[in-house]
């Protein structure tokens, strides 16, 4: 579905091989664009709660792209205060 996955490096550009990356060509919410993902795709769930959890435990990741930061945002809100059943 991506590819080889390094959880260590996220690329958010569209087109990206990755679950925080829209398709080529997207524009939009980018929080809203992810919130539908989340909601449909258990690989997403899973890749952005891997993340989260990696995160909350100190390990280091790399957000790249133009939504780096919404990303990584995204990414902490799932694991905060042990929530991660949805997206924040």
């Amino acid at each position: 579905m991506y590819g080889i996955i390094n959880l260590h490096c996220i690329d958010t550009d569209a087109g990206a091989p990755s679950a925080f990356a829209p398709p080529a060509g997207w524009s939009g919410d980018y929080r809203q664009y992810m919130r539908e993902r989340w909601a449909k795709d258990p690989g997403v769930r899973q890749h952005v709660a891997v993340v989260g959890r990696m995160l909350a435990r100190g390990d280091k990741v790399e957000f790249r792209g133009c939504f780096a930061g919404e990303a990584r945002r995204i990414a902490e809100a799932v694991w905060k205060g042990g929530r991660h059943g949805d997206l924040a």
